[in-house]
């Protein structure tokens, strides 16, 4: 095949449209725009320098019109990351929070080292509203009586639970009664959850981490990361990581990772649950 100069500049536009999508702001584009109307003069075998013309044309025509054009009708979407998109959420207060020392919080699952915004304290069970985040410390406020209220309503069914000795669990159209003692761990894969017994026993559990985190409370169980939520029974050691990560061995058990992580955030919270179940 013979290259004729159409085809060149052809060649030119879609390489330089192909840099645009790595060098945004149609200044290449335009280039890209300018080299494909010199490809149409070249291919009905206009002289070059008519070529040339076409291409500044082509190029003035991106700069001027179109560039201002996309400007207006791009829409910029905002987009907040994990950590920005905490500000606004709502948790409760884990450990008291004291004025400048500061306590903790649990937002979204996550336990947070948190500081109140009116540097007074507040008490543990306390409903809050993250105001803001400066690298891994929130800056929390109380929420109103009436929400603060809902929250330990909330949190006194799971402690009931709790010395009923067990749940009720739906296990498919079932309903099942299982002691606390029975139960080794919970764990998420593939978005759907099952249960470990100390009998061995894999049951299917419809219910998401998040609501059995609620229903079990803090004081048996512990939600390691986003997988698993973990019995004291479970754990065999832990140690700390140069990074501040936690690794705890797992009593071998069929399905189950020999090692999990527990984030640096969350190491301080593991820590002092571990050490209640002594």
């Amino acid at each position: 095949m013979n290259f004729e100069t159409w085809h060149y500049w052809f060649i030119a536009a879609f390489v330089f449209f192909m840099l645009e999508i790595f060098i945004p702001g149609f200044i290449v584009g335009s280039i890209g725009l300018g080299c494909l109307i010199a490809a149409f003069g070249a291919y009905l075998d206009l002289p070059l320098w008519f070529n040339i013309i076409l291409f500044i044309a082509g190029f003035f025509i991106g700069i001027t019109m179109l560039k201002p054009l996309l400007k207006r009708t791009a829409k910029t979407v905002d987009i907040k990351t994990n950590a920005d998109g905490l500000i606004g959420k709502r948790g409760q207060v884990t450990e008291r929070i004291e004025p400048i020392i500061g306590g903790w919080v649990r937002v979204n699952g996550d336990d947070w080292k948190a500081l109140s915004v009116t540097n007074k304290a507040i008490e543990s069970g306390t409903a809050i509203e993250v105001t803001a985040l400066e690298s891994i410390v929130l800056t929390v406020r109380p929420l109103e009586t009436d929400n603060n209220d809902n929250i330990k309503t909330e949190t006194t069914v799971a402690h009931t639970l709790n010395q009923n000795n067990g749940l009720i669990l739906s296990l498919g159209n079932r309903k099942e009664i299982v002691r606390n003692d029975e139960m080794l761990c919970f764990y998420s894969e593939q978005k759907t959850t099952y249960l470990l017994t100390s009998d061995g026993k894999q049951k299917l559990v419809d219910e998401s981490l998040e609501k059995l985190e609620e229903r079990l409370g803090s004081q048996k169980f512990f939600r390691a990361n986003r997988q698993y939520i973990i019995s004291p029974q479970m754990v065999k050691e832990y140690r700390t990581m140069p990074d501040g990560k936690l690794e705890i061995m797992l009593k071998p058990l069929q399905n189950l990772p020999s090692v999990i992580s527990v984030s640096r955030l969350k190491a301080h919270a593991f820590r002092k649950w571990i050490e209640k179940q002594v």
